[in-house]
């Protein structure tokens, strides 16, 4: 009888929130033996291997060091780039697609609204030409971001949470989500080539009277302009205009059970340290 080899991966960007979480998550479908990590700095190298992951160091603008890191390596996990200027995401994306040619599959991290972002665009029509060698994930927004806002306007004395999205729903997904998704589609390659990775929707109602249950007290939603939102305010007016608010099953599908929803995330924050 033969056997399947067992693959060796890599998963790119391993100190980040992200693709920290789906190395842990790896590492619990994969012998450890089986599961290297690429970071760019010594130190996030060294606190890889103090957990005994096999820590290897490359720079997207380093093709030699991309080559050696890729070395024996059968499967990537292909976290994006953390870069905001899209000219610069979009060079070093090219540059591990490069590096990455040979390999047997490729699992991409890309975002909700794709199309509308040059560099995650691009990468998905360069992974689409690899066809049933590549596997676009297209997460949706992290959960986690606006219930750390809402718990620390929460926590202060005004006990109201704001929000610009004209109460429509967020169908956003949690990162441990995202990140056990994402693993499980590199050691279990799914039948398609792109999925739209959404948990549970939910409103800022419902989160305000999650959080007036955790802190004791009733806790309101105002509406508020998105300028007041910081850097979660262009997601907000997306939400407004009901862009955020299409739950899709892709995600349970991988995860062989319900994601997290909006209660969820929220047990599984911790209170703001007071200033």
């Amino acid at each position: 009888m033969s056997h399947t080899p067992i693959p060796h991966v890599l998963i790119t960007g391993a100190s980040g929130r992200l693709g920290r979480a789906a190395t842990h998550a790896l590492l619990t479908l994969l012998p450890r033996t089986h599961v290297h990590a690429l970071v760019r700095r010594p130190d996030a190298a060294a606190l890889l291997r103090s957990e005994g992951v096999d820590a290897r160091l490359a720079d997207y603008d380093d093709p030699g060091s991309l080559a050696s890191a890729l070395r024996g390596v059968d499967r990537l996990l292909f976290v994006s780039s953390p870069v905001l200027e899209p000219a610069v995401r979009t060079r070093q994306h090219v540059a591990v697609l490069a590096a990455a040619a040979h390999l047997e599959h490729i699992v991409y991290t890309s975002v909700h609204g794709a199309d509308h972002d040059p560099a995650h665009a691009a990468t998905e029509v360069a992974l689409r030409e690899r066809g049933d060698g590549a596997t676009v994930l297209r997460n949706g927004f992290y959960t986690e971001p606006f219930v750390a806002a809402a718990l620390r306007e929460a926590e202060a004395e005004e006990a109201a949470i704001s929000s610009a999205t004209s109460a429509r729903a967020l169908a956003t997904a949690s990162i441990a989500d995202l990140a056990e998704a994402a693993a499980r589609a590199l050691v279990g390659v799914p039948g398609r080539q792109r999925l739209e990775l959404r948990g549970p929707a939910w409103t800022y109602d419902e989160l305000a009277r999650l959080l007036g249950a955790r802190v004791g007290r009733p806790i309101r939603h105002r509406a508020v302009p998105a300028v007041q939102l910081g850097p979660l305010g262009p997601l907000h007016v997306a939400a407004a205009a009901g862009a955020l608010a299409t739950e899709t099953g892709d995600l349970e599908e991988l995860l062989g059970r319900r994601p997290r929803g909006i209660a969820e995330v929220l047990a599984a924050t911790a209170t703001p340290a007071t200033p």
